[in-house]
């Protein structure tokens, strides 16, 4: 069989006449029409797209301070059309970061441990909002950041009073080297 195969290369190598070149010129022409169209089908269908975002934290109330949170990845799918599908895969990065504001988080105060959750659906949508093509968000993964917090004490800046005049002036010393000969 090997050598059936190496014989039918050897014959299409052979110079053909003019009527072989012919068909050929066809037979491109029609595949490249042929795969033009399959793509167009393919690109013109929805897929159902994943991104993982890596999370990064901001917007906190100033009188609180993140100790722990739940997520440090938020991901989202998304219904998205092949065109779109094929520039999000393959041109855009392959590492996204988000920034979530922590603005409008929701704090509870059981026994002395203050703990606070985020729903990340708005989340999703302002992602979204982001996307230069129309999407679908259609899940977004977990849907509730936890984090654990405490308060803030403000620090208590002291007053330092003015320095004596004997500081102030700076100590000038005088080193001599003596040549060793």
């Amino acid at each position: 069989m090997k050598s059936g195969f190496i014989d039918l290369i050897g014959k299409a190598r052979k110079n053909r006449g003019e009527k072989f070149r012919h068909q050929l010129y066809i037979f491109a022409v029609c595949l490249g029409i042929s795969v033009f169209i399959w793509s167009l089908v393919r690109l013109s269908r929805d897929y159902f797209y994943t991104v993982s975002y890596r999370i990064h934290y901001a917007n906190l109330p100033s009188n609180l301070r993140l100790t722990g949170y739940s997520d440090s990845i938020l991901t989202v799918s998304i219904r998205i059309q092949g065109f779109d599908y094929f520039t999000e895969e393959f041109i855009h990065s392959r590492n996204p970061k988000y920034t979530v504001s922590l603005r409008k988080i929701k704090v509870h105060n059981d026994d002395g441990k203050i703990t606070g959750y985020l729903a990340t659906e708005e989340i999703g949508k302002e992602i979204k909002s982001q996307m230069n093509f129309q999407t679908e968000v259609y899940m977004v993964f977990p849907d509730t950041l936890f984090f654990d917090l405490e308060r803030t004490v403000p620090k208590k800046v002291q007053r330092v009073s003015a320095r004596p005049a004997s500081l102030a002036t700076p100590v000038r010393d005088s080193l001599h080297f003596n040549k060793i000969k």
